[in-house]
């Protein structure tokens, strides 16, 4: 089974991918970790609880401010505001993670290659890196940036520097999908036809989807949410302990035989290359 663990704080907006997050990439009490777009924070505080050093890593401003008091409550996690495919925002944490974590954010992402030059600077030499990202058709994407191909994509991260990329379609596992839908989505459903509130894609200024959580119903209201954080994560957690229970909640359908790679849940995985500790080795010893 997984380790999943009570956190009070943040309230919960989507706390499913912590299990595809757990399940699919090897965590340790000694990982430092970057999570790129920290969204409602859920899940980099759940990382919180299981490694050293955790570092959010995320371009709204405003998304950071409602979350800094989580750097009160775990002594091990800071947050960052800055975009990751600018160098020079990365340059005083190049090499400072063993694990780096993007969970729906390169959808949101203009620049796709700086995206993952970002991530190689970030990584240690021999660190993993894990993005997952809804890569969806023209007419239904909520996101600015999606790939016609498998290929393509991993040509990206190749040309970064990054190596043993491997890239599948992320999906629900029977047992975990039927909970989802009775105890997650069903819930969800009747409490925004009940606040008459859509669905992520929409804002309070129409139509147009959000490309940072600052621009959320969910953000926009998060003070109201963390008054019931408490309850609220501690629903969310039974949930993931009965999906956990069915055994792994997610399956990676690496040859995308359930649905083509222009229409699912993409699911990525690959390396820094062990070589370049070496090489920095030399570096130091020759200055």
């Amino acid at each position: 089974m997984t380790r999943i663990d009570f956190v009070p704080f943040p309230p919960t907006s989507f706390p499913f991918r912590d299990l595809l997050v757990l399940e699919q990439l090897s965590l340790g009490a000694r990982d430092t970790v970057c999570e790129i777009g920290v969204g409602s924070g859920g899940t980099t505080a759940r990382l919180a609880k299981l490694c050293a050093q955790v570092t959010g890593f995320e371009i709204s401003g405003g998304t950071i401010a409602e979350l800094r008091y989580l750097e009160d409550r775990f002594s091990n996690l800071r947050f960052v505001v800055g975009d990751i495919t600018i160098p020079e925002q990365v340059r005083p944490f190049e090499g400072a993670f063993t694990r780096v974590i993007a969970c729906d954010t390169l959808e949101h992402v203009s620049d796709p290659a700086a995206f993952f030059r970002g991530v190689e600077r970030l990584l240690a030499p021999a660190g993993e890196y894990l993005v997952t990202f809804p890569n969806e058709p023209q007419a239904k994407m909520h996101g600015i940036t999606r790939f016609d191909d498998s290929a393509g994509l991993e040509a990206l991260a190749a040309r970064a520097g990054l190596t043993h990329c491997r890239i599948g379609n992320a999906t629900l596992s029977g047992g975990a999908n039927r909970i989802a839908d009775a105890l997650g989505w069903g819930p969800l459903k009747l409490a925004r036809k009940v606040l008459r509130r859509g669905s992520y894609k929409r804002t309070d200024a129409g139509d147009a989807a959000p490309q940072t959580f600052d621009q959320t119903h969910f953000m926009k209201n998060m003070g109201t949410y963390r008054k019931f954080a408490p309850a609220l994560n501690l629903y969310w957690y039974g949930v993931l302990k009965l999906m956990d229970l069915q055994g792994p909640a997610f399956e990676i359908d690496w040859a995308f035989a359930k649905a083509p790679f222009v229409d699912c849940q993409v699911f990525m995985t690959g390396k820094k290359p062990a070589e370049a500790r070496a090489a920095a080795k030399s570096a130091s010893a020759s200055t």
